[in-house]
């Protein structure tokens, strides 16, 4: 695999395209202050600072000197441990779900894959609340289209949270009505009304949901762990 495909490759995982690229130089540097990583890297140094600085507060990196700043990749098997705790956690959730006990008639999870349908069917439940709504999305996840949707059900009187990452959580222009908090994310949640869920891949390539409120109350539970660990935006 070449750098720009490895590059690539770390956006699905959820980083965006200046973190990706900066965690491959730095993984070649050993260890480098972000003007060094912005040079070899050819982007400008203040968008490698702050790279590096979200991609120590994911886990991707560590800070080994204050001053100057001086940032050392962290392995790839570490990281790969970290993501790999997150997705055991979020599919020890979904396999509580497939396994729950049966409702009187046979609730299906349905499977969408293709960016275009799975962000309208996002849309589709996020115009469709009509009391509580809870979005959990990093970066990649963040979609004008939804931003605007989030907009009319705070306007109906719809109650929202939504978790984000770092740099979601200061480039989203969410009304102020929303509470939001900040974590580490790896993937897109959407929970309705406590009715229907949905759970996509950061990029929307394919996700999965599902329209019941006994399997939605499992999810629910899986959010509110979520938020509480989850930290206020702005910490």
């Amino acid at each position: 695999m070449d750098v720009r495909a490895a590059i690539e490759e770390l956006q699905n995982l959820g980083l965006t395209r200046y973190e990706a690229t900066c965690y491959v130089v730095l993984a070649r540097l050993g260890s480098a202050d972000p003007r060094k990583v912005g040079s070899e890297a050819g982007i400008p140094y203040p968008n490698a600072y702050e790279a590096l600085r979200r991609l120590a507060n994911k886990g991707w990196a560590e800070l080994v000197k204050k001053k100057p700043k001086t940032y050392r990749a962290r392995k790839p098997e570490s990281v790969r441990q970290t993501l790999e705790a997150h997705l055991d956690e979020t599919f020890g959730m979904l396999s509580e779900i497939y396994n729950a006990p049966p409702a009187e008639e046979a609730e299906l999870v349905y499977t969408l894959r293709g960016r275009e349908k799975v962000l309208s069917k996002i849309r589709e439940m996020v115009e469709g609340a009509k009391e509580t709504l809870v979005l959990v999305s990093p970066t990649m996840g963040l979609d004008k289209g939804i931003i605007s949707l989030l907009e009319a059900a705070v306007r109906r009187g719809v109650s929202v949270r939504a978790v984000l990452d770092e740099e979601g959580a200061n480039a989203a222009s969410l009304p102020r009505e929303v509470e939001t908090r900040t974590g580490n994310l790896v993937a897109v949640d959407v929970l309705v009304d406590d009715k229907a869920a949905l759970i996509s891949l950061p990029d929307y390539s394919a996700c999965g949901w599902v329209d019941s409120p006994q399997v939605a109350g499992h999810f629910k539970q899986f959010l509110e762990l979520m938020w509480n660990n989850s930290r206020p935006t702005g910490e």
